[in-house]
């Protein structure tokens, strides 16, 4: 999905909400999730799905219409640093954009 789509399905109310996943030391990957439970990969440039830093991504999904986010972390710094997994998984933190 394009940034011109993604304002397209924003502006006629087909988006349930966007989500940002943090990926550790490659950057952030925007998902989609569509009205009918679709969900979609937001393409910045030329088919790259990872966004270099959180301010690009904010600024660009903030003019495409995009009031707010979910940000969702795959793993928790205690996984990174050996501890053990978490029980539950991360319910994300929804983010205002404003």
């Amino acid at each position: 999905m394009k940034l011109w789509q993604l304002c397209v399905a924003v502006v006629c109310g087909r988006v349930r909400r966007v989500e940002v996943l943090a990926l550790r030391c490659s950057g952030y990957h925007v998902r989609v999730v569509m009205s009918d439970g679709a969900v979609r990969a937001v393409h910045f440039a030329a088919g790259r799905s990872l966004w270099p830093a959180m301010p690009v991504v904010k600024s660009r999904l903030l003019r495409c219409g995009v009031r707010k986010v979910l940000l969702l972390q795959p793993e928790s710094h205690d996984e990174i640093i050996g501890r053990p997994v978490l029980l539950t998984a991360d319910p994300g933190l929804w983010m205002p954009l404003r």
